[in-house]
């Protein structure tokens, strides 16, 4: 259990929170969410220890028994399965009591806690952890030192999760993870006991993990119950109220001060006026917080939106001898929203290179559209970044003869405003380089969208204004990326890249989620009966692999027209429901009988039952495709 008591924490001379007290339940999850900097990991700190509290007090368990991943990740020596291993520290306690043991009485009590700590069942969960996570067999055998830095956080994931806790605290576990990783990782998360706090930007890995949000706002710590999802919903409607004390506040206080100013000096008045001063001072101390306005830009309109934007026919890309995709065959339309699936290393990037003519084929050919304007997004982008110049220095280089003005109100629109502008963009944090490298994309106007993990930096509400600002852009999208927020807001075609073919996916987000847990399942179980089994009687991976495409393309074939129904439906079915709700608003209305044409009451009448009856029918029959659908998956 985790409980804090009248909380205080500061970073130098700033209060973080004041006052925070809550209680975690065993088994909750919780979201712990609030603006970059307001304090989220220090409040993670704070219960490991490692930061200190001005005030109140922490109760949790025993450092032992939290699991959690290290700021600073050691680079050691030593081999990936055997560090991960070390994050049980029962087994590494009974093992260093074996090794120490000096006669025979405790050599054979060290076997015992061995035995009962069931040291193969401990190993084989975590191969389990290691390979849900994205590790081969034979890169388990590998040093941590010769892995790259995401690599190097994903074994400290797995290391965290290898601990027996009672409390886990993760600390943006998805950011270095594919979107099989995360979809595996949350599924893994779900069967775990322990109380779990997770700090993460990705809204529907939190959606679909935690029942409370812990949310720090307003100087402390509330607790909201659900999802985030429901947390945003209850926090609005509490933005909405202060934002109407805000203005009562606003029209009492400017009536006290009109009647101050006056009267202050009349000696008649005198006594009144200084009444309303304290009534005026007091309403100043409980002035409600008004509500910050949400930050949104927008992509420009393209100056062209030709049909035909890119099309692939028989492409093959890889490095040098090295070849990643084949037979690559797809097209690119105007106003097409492509979502590209696939796990770390399957090609998703490659892909993108090609379609951006950073990467030539090495066979079959690229044909772009006349007219063809890509705005490419990816990582090594921030990186090209000149960190000497500023935001300003790098719009002008696009537009040497622009006004200084227009590009000061262009960076505006994406938070770079003020000195903001003019100041060098070396200390800039990663959200601020990936806000920048937007602007500059944005302001070319293309027609073709092609980003690559846009979201790895970028905070909650800087992964909002993106999302609405792809949603409404007019020109073409291809994304590549494991916020499934995301893709499902922005995309409406997915492509799946996968032992170097891509094809189209003909299903949803979910059907995918699905897909890879069976696909890690299989592939678990074929590494141990390999490992258990004679080499000849192992199964023909390749054979295994042509069966498995059959079945997904057998079960989509069955699906697509469901599925295009079922669109259809609710395309029809969202009109019909908004209109159903305006009706009863107005038929609840007494003044629409009082006031109202007798022949318009009836109209209104008459239409919400053809309304409601229309609703009723087809909600019945997305009823019958979902479960057809349900069914076939």
């Amino acid at each position: 259990m985790l409980r804090l008591q009248d909380v205080s924490l500061m970073r130098g001379v700033r209060t973080l929170y004041s006052h925070a007290t809550l209680l975690a339940n065993p088994g909750e999850r919780i979201g712990l969410v609030g603006n970059n900097g307001c304090g989220k990991s220090s409040l993670i700190g704070a219960i490991l220890g490692e930061v200190p509290i001005e005030s109140g007090t922490i109760s949790a368990p025993e450092l032992g028994r939290i699991g959690y991943v290290a700021q600073d990740i050691e680079v050691v020596d030593q081999v990936a399965i055997d560090w991960v291993l070390s994050g049980h520290e029962p087994l590494m306690a009974a093992r260093r009591a074996l090794s120490e043991a000096k006669d025979d009485m405790a050599l054979a009590a060290a076997h015992a806690q061995l035995a009962e700590l069931n040291e193969g069942a401990i190993l084989a969960q975590a191969k389990i952890i290691l390979h849900g996570l994205g590790f081969t067999e034979e890169a388990t055998t590998h040093s941590v030192k010769s892995f790259s830095g995401g690599w190097r956080n994903r074994l400290a994931l797995a290391r965290a999760l290898m601990c027996p806790a009672e409390l886990l605290l993760l600390d943006e576990p998805t950011n270095h993870l594919d979107l099989d990783s995360v979809i595996w990782l949350e599924a893994w998360l779900k069967r775990q006991r322990a109380t779990t706090i997770i700090i993460s930007h990705d809204r529907e890995f939190l959606d679909r993990i935690v029942s409370t949000i812990w949310s720090i706002e307003d100087g402390t710590i509330r607790r909201y119950s659900g999802n985030y999802s429901a947390f945003e919903m209850l926090r609005i409607e509490r933005l909405k109220q202060i934002e109407s004390a805000a203005k009562a506040y606003e029209r009492q206080s400017a009536h006290l001060q009109s009647y101050i100013d006056r009267f202050r000096y009349k000696a008649t008045k005198a006594r009144q006026a200084q009444s309303r001063i304290k009534m005026l001072e007091k309403l100043q101390a409980v002035e409600p917080v008004r509500a910050a306005r949400e930050w949104r830009f927008e992509f420009l309109k393209p100056e062209r939106l030709p049909e035909h934007l890119v099309d692939a026919e028989e492409v093959a890309l890889g490095y040098g001898d090295k070849r990643v995709l084949s037979h690559v065959s797809f097209s690119i339309r105007a106003g097409e929203r492509i979502g590209v699936l696939g796990v770390n290393g399957a090609g998703k990037s490659t892909l993108v290179k090609g379609i951006c003519q950073e990467l030539k084929p090495q066979a079959g050919e690229f044909r772009f559209g006349q007219g063809l304007q890509i705005g490419y997004f990816a990582q090594h982008q921030l990186e090209q970044l000149r960190d000497d110049e500023t935001p300003l220095q790098h719009l002008r280089r696009k537009a040497p003869e622009e006004r200084e003005q227009v590009l000061r109100d262009f960076l505006g629109r994406f938070k770079f405003s003020g000195d903001m502008a003019t100041s060098p963009v070396r200390p800039f944090s990663g959200g601020e380089k990936a806000r920048l490298a937007l602007a500059l994309l944005a302001w070319d106007k293309p027609n073709l969208l092609v980003l690559d993990e846009p979201t790895n930096h970028l905070d909650m509400q800087t992964r909002e204004a993106l999302t609405m600002a792809l949603s409404s852009f007019e020109g073409s999208v291809l994304i590549v990326s494991h916020d499934r927020h995301l893709l499902a807001a922005t995309t409406e075609r997915l492509m799946l890249v996968h032992e170097g073919i891509v094809s189209e996916f003909d299903g949803d987000l979910d059907d995918y989620a699905k897909l890879v847990l069976e696909t890690r399942k299989a592939s678990l179980s074929a590494e141990k009966a390999k490992s258990s089994a004679p080499a000849e009687n192992t199964l023909n991976k390749k054979e295994a692999r042509q069966q498995a495409a059959q079945q997904r393309q057998r079960l989509a074939n069955l699906r697509k027209p469901l599925q295009k129904e079922l669109t259809q439906v609710e395309k029809k079915l969202h009109p019909l429901s908004d209109e159903l709700k305006a009706l009863d608003a107005k038929l609840a209305d007494p003044d629409f009988y009082n006031n109202g044409n007798p022949d318009e009451v009836a109209a209104a009448l008459k239409r919400r039952g053809e309304a409601a009856a229309q609703v009723e029918a087809l909600e019945s029959r997305w009823l019958e495709l979902s479960e057809a659908i349900e069914n076939i998956r």
